[in-house]
């Protein structure tokens, strides 16, 4: 169960990381290991010795009952990740405790990574639906490569979370500050935004990356204020959910309720929770995606149990499978619609009703659609928010509309992409003229003449 795998030699320090019983370190990641199995234990303090990520190490908390390990979360509120068996004093040990922790301590944060050795008593797709649980593996499933992704992939989430929680602590401390001068507060508030700015630029990826694989490519990005509430995301994982190597490529045009600071809270727990759903839990079916992401956008809010204020929070996206060995595309849209071109025609797929999150998809579940595609080398499409067509200008101060935008592609999508986006550019500010921009602007264009595979 325990190979050395040199795939992640790279990842480990050179120095010996004997960690100790919980001695309250900031400076690394608590893990609990809840399993009533010393072996258990064992396997993956050595599966792990060496790891390092952001230059913390692990500092490794051990129960071996789930009411020991209620004992050690309420001794400990910084955990990071905790692996927890299904199957201890009870038969349903470890899910009491998932329970305990959503529920009874409110921790939304503390990633858990489930697994059994007696599948029979609690099948996957059951306890995934029923839990909320960031993976679910069964006993034989660790190997060294296994726990390490599992660990590595509940690490970064935490810690993107973590980051969005300490930022919305931040912005409160500021608000409250009532000592100072307006203009002093409006600085320091500025600055934090500004560095927030910085945040959100780092989790989108680069043009760099995007153009790697769609040379092709255009992305139209203007936020209305410093931060912005539309975002765009990109996924590569190397592996499927069976563990086989995959070449299909991910993409996802969002527009988040609101813009500026609210708006920005929002991407980042889309962008986090899309991170999670593809690379952690491996779910690559765009309907599915959106399935999960409207469940996580719940539970994030806790919209089920404050429904007030559930009604204006969440957002419309449109994600997008690539399959360039099949050619195909597999797309899916929450109160979104995208924009499919070829040579001579461009078309409009409308997607589902409902949004992410909100009041409607809280009262009633939503069932999300994957429309299947063949794509050319003509093929190209359009991803987008709504502010570009909802951006008021013109002669007459009137909204730009979703037929005058569909009209401005058809007229350009002949055109290079890097011309094609200069258009839509000079399109936009001749519109809006002197008028101020309404909303934040993001289009995606992606023409599959010359897709990059992986492989």
């Amino acid at each position: 169960m325990v190979a050395e795998d040199e795939s992640f030699e790279a990842m480990f320090a050179e120095e010996d990381t004997t960690q100790k019983q919980d001695t309250g370190n900031e400076d690394s990641w608590k893990i609990l290991i809840v399993d009533d199995e010393e072996d258990i234990h064992t396997v993956i303090k050595l599966a792990l010795d060496g790891f390092i990520f952001e230059n913390k190490k692990i500092t490794f908390l051990d129960a071996y009952s789930a009411s020991q390990g209620e004992t050690v979360l309420a001794k400990n509120k910084d955990i990071a990740v905790i692996l927890l068996d299904v199957v201890m004093e009870t038969d349903h040990a470890g899910l009491n405790l998932v329970k305990h922790i959503r529920e009874a301590l409110g921790n939304q944060f503390i990633r858990i990574v489930l697994w059994t050795g007696q599948p029979g008593h609690a099948p996957k797709k059951e306890v995934v639906l029923s839990y909320e649980i960031n993976d679910y593996k069964t006993k034989t499933d660790l190997t060294d490569e296994n726990i390490f992704t599992a660990v590595l992939a509940s690490i970064r989430s935490y810690n993107a979370m973590m980051t969005v929680e300490s930022f919305r602590q931040n912005l409160e401390v500021m608000v409250k500050e009532r000592t100072k001068t307006i203009e002093t507060q409006k600085n320091k508030i500025t600055d934090s935004i500004t560095y927030a700015q910085k945040i959100q630029k780092s989790m989108l990826p680069s043009d760099k990356l995007i153009k790697k694989y769609f040379p092709e490519s255009f992305i139209f990005y203007r936020p209305k204020d410093i931060v912005s509430g539309d975002f765009y995301w990109f996924a590569e994982p190397e592996l499927d959910e069976w563990g086989k190597e995959t070449d299909k490529l991910f993409i996802a045009a969002a527009d988040c309720t609101g813009h500026g600071v609210p708006g920005a809270f929002m991407s980042m727990i889309g962008n986090t929770l899309l991170n999670e759903i593809v690379n952690g839990k491996k779910i690559f079916e765009p309907s599915h995606i959106l399935d999960e992401l409207n469940k996580g956008v719940i539970s994030a809010l806790n919209q089920k149990t404050n429904k007030e204020d559930a009604q204006n929070d969440g957002m419309d996206i449109t994600v997008c499978q690539i399959d360039p060995t099949q050619k195909k595309l597999y797309i899916s849209c929450a109160s979104h619609v995208i924009f499919i071109a070829d040579k001579s025609n461009i078309n409009m797929l409308e997607g589902d009703i409902y949004s992410i999150g909100g009041m409607f998809s809280v009262l009633q579940d939503p069932v999300f659609t994957t429309h299947e595609i063949d794509y050319t080398e003509d093929t190209t499409i359009y991803m987008f928010s709504d502010g570009f067509q909802d951006q008021f200008g013109g002669s007459e101060n009137q909204k730009f509309m979703l037929g005058r935008f569909k009209e401005t592609l058809k007229n350009t999508c002949h055109l290079p992409m890097q011309e094609q986006l200069e258009k839509l550019q000079a399109a936009f500010e001749n519109w809006k003229g002197e008028y101020r921009q309404i909303d934040d602007i993001l289009v995606m264009g992606i023409k599959f003449n010359n897709v990059h595979s992986k492989n």
